[in-house]
């Protein structure tokens, strides 16, 4: 726990200085206040989060306490930590994508995940702007599949601290250039290529799903190309609605699930 706390607070600043040394986008008015809040909303998700590893923990020493043995389907298997680790690299981020995909698509879902778009901006700061209970389902699903897999606990934490880094840095206000950006591309979500899925249009809005790897958006057809650097600094970020001031603050985020004019995931209107 200590650990994550650390990788999480150490990525957050160390991109915020980046931003600030040479930022993509000029600060948009209040920014100081928008930062605030979404790291207020950000505690308080982060608190969820940090029960996964925990219950992860607990449940599967239980499970192997009671069957005498090591439970889930690797050690079923017998297969070796050198492939075990891979194999939960790619079923975790796999998960990640499915569940950020279809939280575009399912209402109660979009709802929640809404909070996270309706940020007007993207930075460091928007990386963990999560509703408390969108990180509540996410963490019931990962322990869901991650149980039953008998997923190494060194790797599961060991993918967890590098998505933290690789998420803040997708969300950084800035760019990477076009050179760098082609070269990482194929490896790692960017936040050249993240910026799209934060566009207010509901086209980009539901691609580049991928979380650490762009594989899965390249695979399953939900990629889009990055725009030129300029177009980037001139896009609307967010949603067309909760774009106010008082639609970023705390009380707000927390009670915006509960508002009909997020009721509707943007696939599902645009399946009607």
């Amino acid at each position: 726990m200590q650990l994550y706390l650390l990788v999480l607070i150490a990525s957050l600043v160390a991109v915020l200085a980046l931003e600030s040394a040479k930022p993509l986008r000029p600060l948009a008015p209040g920014a100081p206040w928008r930062w605030l809040n979404n790291l207020l909303l950000a505690a308080l998700a982060t608190a969820v989060t940090l029960l996964t590893p925990l219950l992860f923990w607990a449940l599967a020493g239980l499970l192997s306490v009671q069957r005498g043995a090591p439970f889930g389907l690797l050690h079923w298997l017998e297969m070796p930590a050198w492939l075990a680790w891979p194999v939960t690299f790619l079923v975790l981020d796999a998960l990640g994508y499915a569940v950020h995909r279809i939280s575009h698509v399912v209402p109660w879902l979009w709802r929640l995940h809404a909070v996270h778009h309706t940020d007007p901006e993207m930075d460091a700061t928007t990386t963990h702007r999560h509703h408390p209970l969108e990180n509540g389902v996410t963490a019931l699903i990962s322990l869901a599949v991650l149980l039953p897999l008998g997923a190494p606990p060194l790797a599961v934490l060991a993918y967890s601290l590098f998505a933290l880094v690789v998420t803040t840095l997708a969300h950084a206000n800035l760019s990477f250039g076009p050179r760098l950006t082609r070269a990482l591309g194929w490896l790692l979500v960017t936040p050249d290529f993240h910026r799209n899925h934060h566009r207010s249009a509901q086209r980009w809005t539901d691609s580049n799903y991928g979380i650490v790897l762009p594989w899965f958006d390249r695979l399953l057809g939900t990629a889009t190309a990055v725009e030129p650097v300029e177009q980037q600094r001139q896009m609307e970020l967010g949603l067309a609605h909760s774009r106010s001031a008082r639609d970023q603050r705390l009380d707000q985020l927390l009670l915006a699930p509960l508002q009909s004019r997020q009721s509707i995931a943007p696939t599902a209107v645009r399946a009607r």
